[in-house]
């Protein structure tokens, strides 16, 4: 068998704050790029997307049965960030991610995943769409030789769609 070919992971995700989008399982291109979109991607730190989740175990157990069998149970989805912070940069452009993702506001991250984040989105890219409400922004502990940052914990508000088509 031939080995599969791999994707390499620096550079090639797009991550978009989205305030509003009419059908999740469907966003438009315009949805994507409108003036109100932010583009995520260079703030977040290289550990500052953190996708996660778990599933619960139904068991199903039978009375005419020794072993215990399994079922998958309800999910959920997982989203923490982290960001760099400039304190003192109160309107620069250094730190629209601190001033657009504000406690509590709402809107959708999409993900778009294997292509340089350089790309401008166009119809039939296959993103990820998550619903989310932002929780509050954590300065974290500075470190040397590093830069400030925030962490922030999003919380998934409705089903996440998976590698949809973005339309025209």
């Amino acid at each position: 068998m031939a080995e599969p070919v791999s994707n390499l992971a620096d550079g090639m995700l797009k991550v978009l704050h989205v305030p509003a989008i009419a059908n999740p399982a469907s966003p438009t291109v315009a949805e994507l790029t409108a003036g109100t979109v932010l583009d995520v991607s260079c703030y977040l730190t290289a550990d500052g997307y953190t996708p996660g989740g778990d599933e619960a175990t139904v068991t199903d157990d039978r009375l005419c049965s020794v072993q215990t069998f399994q079922r998958p149970g309800r999910h959920t989805d997982t989203l923490a960030l982290r960001y760099v912070y400039r304190a003192q940069d109160a309107a620069g452009t250094d730190n629209k991610a601190f001033h657009t993702l504000k406690h509590l506001v709402t809107g959708y991250i999409v993900t778009r995943w294997g292509q340089d984040f350089e790309d401008a989105i166009a119809a039939t890219d296959v993103v990820d769409v998550m619903p989310v409400q932002y929780g509050k922004q954590m300065k974290q502990a500075p470190e040397a030789n590093s830069v400030l940052k925030i962490s922030q914990t999003v919380f998934v508000t409705g089903a996440m769609q998976r590698d949809v088509a973005v339309a025209a």
